[in-house]
Protein backbone atom coordinates (compact mmCIF):
# COMPACT_ATOMS: atom_id res chain seq x y z
CA UNK A 1 0.00 0.00 0.00
CA UNK A 2 2.61 2.65 0.95
CA UNK A 3 4.59 1.84 -2.54
CA UNK A 4 1.49 2.38 -4.31
CA UNK A 5 0.67 5.64 -2.48
CA UNK A 6 4.43 6.42 -3.02
CA UNK A 7 3.84 5.79 -7.10
CA UNK A 8 1.02 8.08 -6.58
CA UNK A 9 2.59 10.95 -5.09
CA UNK A 10 5.58 10.30 -7.59
CA UNK A 11 3.38 10.67 -10.51
CA UNK A 12 1.31 13.41 -9.80
CA UNK A 13 4.69 15.44 -8.42
CA UNK A 14 5.97 14.44 -12.42
CA UNK A 15 2.47 15.86 -13.74
CA UNK A 16 2.93 19.19 -11.40
CA UNK A 17 6.42 19.17 -12.79
CA UNK A 18 5.19 19.40 -16.03
CA UNK A 19 3.74 22.67 -15.63
CA UNK A 20 1.26 24.44 -18.34
CA UNK A 21 1.53 23.60 -22.42
CA UNK A 22 4.25 26.61 -23.38
CA UNK A 23 2.65 29.82 -25.04
CA UNK A 24 2.09 30.27 -28.64
CA UNK A 25 5.04 31.91 -29.98
CA UNK A 26 4.02 34.45 -32.99
CA UNK A 27 7.02 34.33 -34.83
CA UNK A 28 6.48 30.12 -35.44
CA UNK A 29 4.03 28.91 -37.43
CA UNK A 30 1.00 27.41 -36.22
CA UNK A 31 2.29 23.95 -37.42
CA UNK A 32 4.69 24.48 -34.87
CA UNK A 33 3.06 25.26 -32.19
CA UNK A 34 0.63 22.86 -32.96
CA UNK A 35 3.23 20.25 -32.32
CA UNK A 36 4.70 22.12 -29.45
CA UNK A 37 1.69 21.38 -27.71
CA UNK A 38 1.14 17.69 -28.84
CA UNK A 39 4.11 16.98 -27.73
CA UNK A 40 3.05 18.26 -23.87
CA UNK A 41 -0.25 16.93 -24.33
CA UNK A 42 1.41 13.41 -25.13
CA UNK A 43 3.50 13.93 -22.13
CA UNK A 44 0.85 14.95 -19.91
CA UNK A 45 -1.74 11.75 -21.43
CA UNK A 46 1.23 9.16 -20.55
CA UNK A 47 1.75 10.74 -16.77
CA UNK A 48 -1.75 10.33 -16.61
CA UNK A 49 -2.28 7.22 -17.24
CA UNK A 50 0.08 6.04 -15.31
CA UNK A 51 -1.97 7.90 -11.96
CA UNK A 52 -5.31 6.53 -13.20
CA UNK A 53 -3.15 2.66 -13.38
CA UNK A 54 -1.69 3.18 -9.66
CA UNK A 55 -5.09 4.74 -8.48
CA UNK A 56 -6.54 1.24 -9.78
CA UNK A 57 -4.35 -0.81 -8.26
CA UNK A 58 -4.51 1.44 -5.21
CA UNK A 59 -8.86 0.70 -5.26
CA UNK A 60 -7.93 -3.01 -5.60
CA UNK A 61 -5.86 -3.58 -2.78
CA UNK A 62 -8.52 -1.56 -0.78
CA UNK A 63 -11.11 -3.79 -2.05
CA UNK A 64 -9.24 -6.85 -1.01
CA UNK A 65 -8.65 -5.33 2.76
CA UNK A 66 -12.27 -4.48 3.01
CA UNK A 67 -13.32 -8.07 2.48
CA UNK A 68 -10.78 -9.47 4.53
CA UNK A 69 -11.99 -7.54 7.18
CA UNK A 70 -15.54 -8.06 6.76
CA UNK A 71 -14.80 -12.16 6.53
CA UNK A 72 -12.72 -11.48 9.59
CA UNK A 73 -16.09 -9.69 11.24
CA UNK A 74 -18.24 -12.83 10.18
CA UNK A 75 -16.04 -15.09 11.99
CA UNK A 76 -15.48 -13.44 14.62
CA UNK A 77 -19.29 -13.03 15.05
CA UNK A 78 -19.17 -16.87 14.72
CA UNK A 79 -17.13 -17.32 17.74
CA UNK A 80 -18.57 -14.79 19.87
CA UNK A 81 -22.06 -16.98 18.88
CA UNK A 82 -20.14 -20.14 19.38
CA UNK A 83 -18.87 -18.96 22.66
CA UNK A 84 -21.90 -17.55 24.41
CA UNK A 85 -23.87 -21.12 23.18
CA UNK A 86 -21.29 -22.83 25.23
CA UNK A 87 -21.46 -20.57 28.00
CA UNK A 88 -25.39 -20.87 28.15
CA UNK A 89 -24.99 -24.50 28.20
CA UNK A 90 -22.66 -24.40 30.59
CA UNK A 91 -24.43 -22.41 33.04
CA UNK A 92 -27.18 -24.64 32.50
CA UNK A 93 -25.25 -27.69 33.37
CA UNK A 94 -24.23 -25.83 36.67
CA UNK A 95 -28.29 -25.14 37.87
CA UNK A 96 -28.68 -28.75 36.82
CA UNK A 97 -26.17 -29.69 39.41
CA UNK A 98 -27.35 -27.68 42.11
CA UNK A 99 -30.87 -28.34 41.38
CA UNK A 100 -29.83 -32.06 41.94
CA UNK A 101 -27.71 -31.32 44.91
CA UNK A 102 -30.80 -29.72 46.58
CA UNK A 103 -33.16 -32.88 45.99
CA UNK A 104 -31.16 -35.17 47.18
CA UNK A 105 -30.63 -33.27 50.23
CA UNK A 106 -34.24 -33.39 51.17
Amino acid sequence: MNELKMRIRQIQDEISQLGSPEPVMPEMINATNAIRLNEYLTKTDEKKTALNAAYDDYTRQLEQIVSTLLSIQVDLKDIIKAEASIMAEQESQKSEKKTRVKKSTK
